[in-house]
C-alpha cells in the first residue's frame, strides 16, 4: 500500500563532485517502492557558476542514462537549487537531459503563449477554473492555491484494479470514446484558424497546415486532411463553424519498459469539466450554452457516474501538491505521471 516515502535525504549521485545530491521531499508518497517524487538538488554550500556551469553536470549524468533510469524508477524527479532565471534557461535545462524534441501538440491543445522554441505558458484560462488530471507547466509559486498535483498512474491503476474491478474489466475490453468538440473554430475569409471562448489553441490542435490568407474553405480541407492523415478520426462541422471530433482511444496503456499497466486518460478532465459546468445530465448544456457530448466507453455505452466520481476522489486522495520554489523544474515521465492545477484567486 503506497505510503509516506522514507527519508532519503544526502544520497549522492556519480560524477557530481559532491555538488548534488538526492533529498526526500515533505509529503512524498512511495509507489512500487520508489520515492514519487524523488528530489535532487544543490548541496547546501555548493553552487555553480551559472546555467551553462548546472547543464554541464546534468548532461554527464543524462550521458550515463541516470535520468531515464530515474524516471523509469520514480515516474517524477523535482530539481531544486539550480540557477534557472528566465525561460532562455529553462529550455537549456530541459535540452540538457538529451531527450527527444518536444511533442507536436496534435488534438486538442490548450491556449498558450509560446515564449521560446521550448517554452510555452500554462493553458490561459482563468485561473479559478479547476484543471483535472491531465499534463500542465507550473510557471508561477509562492501564492495560495494553484499547485500542481502529481499523480501516479501506476498507483491510479492499482487503486481502480483493486476498488472498481468491472470498471477496469469494462475499459480494457471496450476502451473509452473521446470526444472533443467545439475545440477548433475556423473565423471569417481573411482570418486564421481562431481560439474559441473555451480557451483552445486552435491552430496548434487541427490547423498546423493553416497559413495566413487562407480561405474558409481552403481552411477545412486542410483541417480535413490533417484528421485524416494524423489521427485517422472523421469531424464533422457545425453551423457556428465549430469542430466535433471522435476518436476511440485506450485508456490503459502497458509501458514499454516495465510492462507495468498505467492509466494513462484525460478521463478525469472530461467529467470533471462536465460536473463543473453542470452538463452532466441531457441535453449536456453547459452554463455557457455550449453541448457537451459525454465520454462513453468505445461501444457508446454509459459509463456509470459512481464510477467517474470515484475516479475523481483517488485522484484526491493519492495526489502530490508540488511544493514549488523560485527555479524549480519537474522532469516527468508522461507515461506514468498525470498532472492537474487547483484553483487560485491570483492571475
Amino acid at each position: 500500500m503506497p505510503t509516506t516515502a522514507p527519508d532519503a535525504t544526502g544520497l549522492e549521485l556519480p560524477g557530481t563532485e559532491d555538488r548534488v545530491e538526492i533529498f526526500s521531499i515533505p509529503g512524498s508518497r512511495t509507489v512500487h517502492g520508489q520515492d514519487f517524487p524523488l528530489g535532487i538538488r544543490v548541496k547546501k554550500g555548493q553552487s555553480f557558476i551559472d546555467i551553462d556551469d548546472a547543464i554541464s553536470q546534468l548532461k554527464a549524468l543524462a550521458d550515463k542514462n541516470v535520468f531515464n533510469k530515474l524516471l523509469t524508477n520514480h515516474g517524477a524527479i523535482l530539481f531544486r537549487g539550480f540557477p534557472l532565471k528566465d525561460a532562455g534557461d529553462f529550455s537549456k535545462f530541459v535540452h540538457a537531459f538529451g531527450l527527444p524534441n518536444l511533442h507536436q501538440e496534435i488534438g486538442l491543445s490548450g491556449k498558450r503563449t509560446t515564449i521560446s522554441e521550448t517554452v510555452k505558458t500554462a493553458n490561459e484560462e482563468p485561473p479559478t477554473i479547476r484543471f483535472y488530471f491531465h499534463n500542465e507547466y507550473g510557471r508561477s509559486a509562492n501564492f495560495l492555491g494553484g499547485q500542481t498535483p502529481l499523480l501516479s498512474s501506476l498507483e491510479l491503476y492499482d487503486r481502480l484494479e483493486k476498488e472498481l474491478p468491472d470498471f477496469i474489466r469494462d475499459l480494457k475490453k471496450k476502451e473509452r470514446r473521446l470526444e472533443l468538440e467545439g475545440k477548433s473554430h475556423l473565423s471569417g475569409r481573411d482570418q486564421q484558424l481562431n481560439s474559441s471562448i473555451t480557451h483552445t489553441n486552435s491552430q496548434d490542435s487541427y490547423g498546423h497546415e493553416i497559413e495566413e490568407g487562407d480561405t474558409l474553405e481552403v481552411q477545412r480541407a486542410k483541417v480535413e486532411r490533417f484528421l485524416a492523415s494524423r489521427l485517422h478520426v472523421d469531424g464533422e462541422w457545425q453551423r457556428d463553424g465549430s469542430l466535433i471530433v471522435l476518436s476511440r482511444v485506450p485508456a490503459i496503456r502497458r509501458v514499454a519498459s516495465t510492462r507495468k499497466l498505467t492509466f494513462f486518460n484525460g478521463l478525469a478532465g472530461v467529467f470533471g469539466r462536465m460536473r463543473d459546468q453542470q452538463a452532466l445530465n441531457p441535453p449536456h448544456r453547459r452554463l455557457d450554452g455550449r453541448y457537451h457530448l459525454p465520454t462513453t466507453y468505445g461501444d457508446d455505452s454509459e459509463i456509470p457516474r459512481e464510477y467517474l466520481e470515484r475516479l475523481l476522489e483517488i485522484g484526491d486522495e493519492t495526489q502530490f501538491l508540488v511544493p514549488w520554489e523560485e527555479g524549480d523544474v519537474a522532469l516527468l515521465d508522461n507515461y506514468t505521471v498525470q498532472v492537474a492545477s487547483r484553483k487560485t484567486d491570483v492571475s
